[in-house]
Parts: structure tokens; sequence; C-alpha cells
């Protein structure tokens, strides 16, 4: 039996609430309450054990439980007010994009409420979730060249022709994907995934009922969803504006959170995990602790040298310069060091050979180099290019996060810290 048919999800949720990710916050959140409101009582016991009792009152102090509140039920809240309109909330979507479109719509002011959605599937918005999301999901390498057309005719207004194609190529990446080879719009089709805020009865399976039905008969007047039927198919003719176009840009990226648990084999729940022993959890706190203190305290770098020869042992361009070197050298194996850690990831040389084995790098030269958060450093880097007869010069983003051995993101100074890369597919 292929792995392809072993997409049967196991213990999915109809409340976004009750996945497994948002459930440990809030289980750790109603934790941290029971613990603040047993303080009086455990006072005395604490001080024994040399506690600081005001400290930690202080600290109780400053967490914002009604806020935390608010995040917990945030994922539920949109999917109740947006789902019907066509707008699902997904794992890369922006919190603080989702709070103010429910905070609109809440007040009464749902035009305005769409209208922030719309806004956010800006230039910055798309190229960032394509260099960074899709760009990771194997299935969708080869519509790269294709999206990026979609892209240009998006932000140049041109909807009538960039909305097609996103709708397609949606539909053809769940094609490639799911078990039965059908596409998105398939009556069959079902995309749920364990631990998915997108995947789910209450996100695309809801969405696509809506988006995917019949539309047999033309239609001339302004519509606000991306139906997919009546727009391929010539029947919805007043598809062309920049709500069904962001839509459009949504339903991709949520999608793609599905497509990527498909290609981890993440769909069905994992083993139950060992429980977790106290000294496990003293040393989770206190690397906690430790990364608090790093972030409070955490400055970019500066006057970093964009000459490699002044590059440090294990700074993140020094790792990317290793990598551009490895490419010009046609090593693959070692190349595939800055690949993301993935469990699911059998053989990331042969992934790393396949897309740059016509595309030959001649050159390369540091353009800038900057520190945007404790384990994200973004580097430009002019390279030169050789793909058959061909050779172009491009300037070229790269996105350094440091990771530990598990894959998660950690601090730079982390004696794990292992400096990756989503974004190492180069396009010319």
């Amino acid at each position: 039996m292929s792995q392809r048919k072993k997409l049967k999800p196991t213990g999915l949720t109809s409340k976004l609430r009750d996945i497994p990710s948002i459930k440990k916050i809030d289980e750790l959140v109603q934790g941290a309450k029971a613990f603040e409101q047993a303080i009086p009582v455990l006072g005395p016991f604490l001080d024994v054990i040399g506690v600081d009792v005001d400290k930690v009152k202080e600290g109780f102090g400053n967490i914002d439980f009604e806020k935390g509140e608010k995040l917990l039920s945030l994922p539920d809240r949109f999917n109740e007010l947006f789902a019907d309109h066509g707008w699902i909330i997904y794992d890369t979507m922006s919190v603080t994009v989702a709070e103010n479109a429910i905070e609109k719509a809440e007040a009464g002011d749902f035009a305005g409420a769409e209208e922030v959605l719309s806004n956010y599937y800006n230039k910055e918005t798309i190229e960032m979730k394509l260099l960074v999301d899709l760009n990771k999901i194997k299935a969708f390498e080869p519509r790269m060249r294709l999206i990026k057309l979609a892209l240009d005719d998006y932000l140049a207004g041109r909807y009538h022709a960039s909305i097609p194609v996103v709708l397609a190529l949606t539909d053809g990446l769940v094609n490639d994907l799911h078990p039965d080879h059908s596409g998105i719009s398939a009556e069959k089709t079902t995309l749920q995934a364990w631990n998915s805020i997108a995947a789910n009865s209450q996100g695309l399976d809801k969405l696509k009922g809506i988006l995917f039905t019949g539309r047999r008969k033309t239609r001339t007047e302004q519509i606000t969803l991306p139906y997919r039927h009546g727009i391929l198919h010539g029947t919805d003719l007043g598809y062309d504006n920049i709500t069904v176009a962001a839509k459009t840009w949504a339903l991709l990226f949520a999608v793609g959170d599905w497509a990527t648990k498909v290609e981890k084999g993440e769909i069905d729940a994992p083993e139950e995990a060992p429980p977790m022993t106290l000294s496990d959890l003293a040393e989770r706190l206190e690397k906690s602790e430790s990364l608090n203190v790093e972030l409070e305290n955490w400055i970019p770098r500066s006057s970093i040298s964009i000459d490699p020869e002044n590059f440090e042992v294990g700074s993140p361009e020094y790792a990317l310069n290793e990598f551009l070197n490895y490419w010009m050298k046609k090593n693959y194996g070692k190349m595939a060091e800055i690949l993301p850690l993935s469990k699911s990831e059998v053989k990331p040389p042969l992934r790393i050979k396949k897309h740059f084995q016509e595309r030959f790098l001649k050159s390369f030269k540091f353009n800038s180099i900057d520190d945007v958060a404790l384990g994200n450093t973004t580097i430009e880097v002019n390279l030169e290019i050789e793909k058959r007869t061909r050779v172009e010069k491009k300037n070229y983003r790269f996105i350094m996060l440091s990771q530990d051995e598990n894959g998660r993101i950690v601090s730079r100074n982390d004696k794990n810290a292992i400096w990756v890369s989503n974004d190492w597919k180069v396009f010319l």
C-alpha cells in the first residue's frame, strides 16, 4: 500500500480551541491562574524553599489573563465571523490582522473588516509566504513560475488574470498530494489534518463547501467569493476585484498548511509522548527563563562586515557562505546542511541535486546582512547563475533561522543552534 493511502487523520476536533497546540497553551494559562490563586496558601511553603513570594506575585501581576483568553478563542471567533464570507484562519496568518478584523466585525463594520483582510495580502505578505511557506512544499515547486506570474498580475490590478491561475494551481497542489488524486473541487475531497488550524471541518472543509458549489447560470454582477466553478467555467463574469483576488491567495496559503502536513507525514496524531519528568520540567523552565532574558536584552549586531573573510564561525552569514561555496562545487551533500530539519526528509541531498543540477553558481557577493530577531537574520546576496546557456545576475534574499536538533527555532546563542533557510531554492 502506498504511503498516500494513509491520509486518514485521527484525533480531529470540531473546535479549534481543542486542537493540541492551542489546548496546551490553554492548560498552561489555566494552570497559571490556579497557581496565582493558590499563592496565599503556598506562600509559607515557598518561603521555606527560598522562593521570593513578592517577585512571584509581581510576575503574575504582569500576566494579562484576559488578553490570553482572547488569543485562545481567536481562531474560533475568526472562523465563526468570516468563514461564510470566504476567509478562514490558518497557521501562518498574522494574529494582529486577525484581531483587527474581528474587532471591526464585532463592532458592526464588516466592510471595514474585509478591507483589513484584503489589504493584508500585499506584495510583502505574499512574497514572504511564497518564499518561506510554499517554497518548502516539494509538490509546489513546479508551480512556482506560474504563481510568480500570477503575483505580477495581482500587483498590477489584473485580477481577471491572477485569480484563475491561483485557483488552478491550488487545485493542482491538492490533486498531487491527495490519496485519491482528486483536486480540491472534487466532492469527495476532504482536507483535514491533526493539530492544524486550517485543515479541519471548521476551516478548509467548510470553505470548500462554500467556494466549490455549482455555478451553472451565467452572472454578470460582481461577486465577493472566489467561486471556482463559476470563474473557471466562465459563468461568474464579475469576479475580477481585489476582494475575490485576496480571498484566492488566502485559500492557497491555507491549503499550503495542509500540504505541508501531508509532506511531513503529520496528517495523523503522533504516538503519545512519555510523561514529562520533574527534571524535564525544570530544564524546560530554565531554558524558557533564559530565552526571555535574552529576548529582553537582545539588540541586533552593528556594522556587520559583508566580507566573507571576516565572517565568524557559527554565524548565519558563515553558514550561508559555506552553502554558496558548496553550490559552486556542486557538493549537494554539504549543501543539504542548510535545509530546515525535518523528520520526513529521507534523502535531502537528492532534493538539493534535483533543484540545482541545472543551475550552476558562477560567483556571488554579499550585499547586506540584517539581524531581524534573536533567531532570524536576513541576508541579501548578488548571485551570478548559469542555467543551460543563459547567465543571469540577480539579488536574492535568504532568511536564515537558528534551529535546534528537533527543528525548533532557538536563540542564536544556543549551543545546539544550527543555521538553516526555508528559501534555499533559488529560481531564475
